[in-house]
């Protein structure tokens, strides 16, 4: 059964873990929980395997928030800072034939407001916020963050409605007699049936 493990492992890896996701990370979840939860036989290590599942997730989904606030953050932060670049800036005069392009009012406040703009931007679009996003887009009504609380709080129930079978059948069996106890009814012989 052990030289099993390694191939279960790597099953609920591949249905649990996500792209640019720490498998190791999962990997040493998975073990910790097992080592801590002992389980014996099919059904206990399904109920792991829910657990860690369900652990797994909500700490993709304190990462997601994180994320989320993140890109909404630097957003906002470039949205300013577009804001701050253009105040710079003004149309050429219309009478002037040979003016292409914008003038800029301010040279030096100019190039500040955009390498900071640039560097708002950059964090924006990091590849770590790229989860939070995912789950932006998702919520199309744009409720994002109640969608976010409603999952973790189902996960949550999940995790601890399995813990709580998980710990009731590992009671069972350990208060289990260890060896059936068969009731043997012995015939009586003046009984007519």
């Amino acid at each position: 059964m052990v030289r099993f493990n390694a191939l279960r492992h790597g099953l609920l890896a591949r249905e649990v873990v996500l792209p640019g996701e720490d498998a190791d990370a999962f990997e040493d979840l998975w073990n910790q929980v097992r080592a801590d939860l002992l389980p014996v036989g099919p059904i206990e290590q399904l109920l792991v395997d829910r657990i860690v599942n369900a652990m797994w997730r909500l700490r993709r989904l304190a990462r997601a928030e994180t994320a989320l606030f993140h890109w909404r953050v630097h957003g906002l932060k470039a949205d300013r800072l577009r804001s701050q670049v253009r105040s710079y800036e003004k149309a050429p005069p219309l009478l002037d034939p040979f003016s292409f392009g914008t003038v800029i009012t301010d040279e030096a406040s100019h190039r500040e407001a955009k390498e900071a703009l640039g560097q708002a931007e950059c964090e924006r679009d990091r590849d770590e916020v790229l989860l939070g996003c995912a789950l932006d887009a998702d919520a199309k009504e744009g409720d994002t963050l109640r969608k976010l609380a409603r999952y973790e709080t189902s996960l949550e129930r999940s995790l601890f409605r399995t813990l709580y079978v998980l710990r009731q059948v590992q009671y069972e069996r350990r208060n289990r007699p260890s060896s059936p106890i068969v009731d043997a009814v012995t015939p009586d012989v003046d009984d007519p049936q």
